[in-house]
């Protein structure tokens, strides 16, 4: 008497060629794969958390000296305490953001999602939770940080845990000198621009 398909199945499953090597590989692997297309699509929402984090942080950056200005130009005072944002500086801000990474964002794009470790959704979604969760930490005691940063500390942990040896250390050396020397140019350009508009208007 023939067997049904779930018996053949069944003999399938229980035979010494179902827990062969190559067999239990493909079966992980098919596994792997099923995993990393459901992190793909949620990888969506971890990057619309990044990008509120983001903007919950970097926003307040970049208009912090332009708020302060409109507010003495409003009141006569310098604010000594907390003060309202205007709509139009918070839209400026991120309008300001937007474009910029339009523009200029897809070589940092490119450094953190593929020249430090090979990234997966899996890794990719680990990542962004990691550092929308940092960020948003950090706002909320009003601690000024950076989102790359954070997202390349996150990225460098999970290349450290998965496979050390696949980790592009000279990636990362590269990122840390631009780290170190951005706060000494910076302060060297704000003191010069400075100083020339003191003596422009003088």
């Amino acid at each position: 008497e023939e067997q049904g398909s779930g018996g053949a199945e069944e003999n399938l499953l229980l035979s010494p060629i179902a827990n062969t090597p190559s067999v239990t590989s493909a079966t992980k692997s098919a596994a792997t794969t099923s995993v990393e297309q459901v992190l793909a699509r949620f990888q969506v929402l971890s990057a619309c958390f990044v990008a509120f984090a983001h903007g919950s942080n970097d926003v307040g950056n970049a208009i912090a000296p332009l708020a302060v200005i409109a507010y003495i130009i409003r009141t006569g005072a310098v604010p000594l305490t907390g003060f309202s944002v205007p709509l139009w500086i918070l839209v400026l801000g991120g309008s300001g953001i937007v474009a910029g990474l339009a523009v200029w964002g897809k070589k940092v794009i490119a450094t953190i999602g593929e020249n430090i470790i090979p990234l997966q959704p899996s890794s990719g979604f680990c990542a962004e939770i990691a550092t929308a969760t940092t960020i948003l930490l950090a706002s909320r005691f009003g601690f000024p940080v950076s989102t790359s940063h954070a997202l390349v500390g996150g990225v460098v942990g999970i290349g450290l845990i998965q496979n050390w040896r696949r980790v592009r250390f000279q990636t990362i050396k590269s990122i840390a000198l631009a780290w170190i020397v951005t706060l000494p140019v910076a302060a060297g350009l704000g003191a010069t621009i400075f100083v020339g508009l003191r003596v422009f208007f003088r």
